[in-house]
């Protein structure tokens, strides 16, 4: 298992992820940030542009706009 960060981002506003989760692989990551959306629609205080993924070590391994979630929970 990997450990990976998803940080969300506000504008130039990065709220880091510190904790970070250990998964399998990106695809387990994108249902993680999947469900999270889903509640974060159901939340209009929380407003964020998009999620950084990224592994322990800093590299940022995705970018996931929160337009293109939307779209797919549609």
């Amino acid at each position: 298992m990997a450990h990976f960060h998803m940080h969300l981002r506000m504008g130039a506003v990065l709220r880091p992820d510190i904790d970070g989760m250990e998964l399998p692989d990106l695809d387990a990551v994108m249902q993680v940030i999947r469900i999270a959306a889903t509640d974060a629609e159901m939340c209009p205080i929380l407003s964020f542009d998009r999620y950084e993924v990224t592994d322990d070590i800093g590299r940022l391994l995705a970018i996931v706009p929160l337009t293109h979630l939307c779209s797919a929970l549609h």
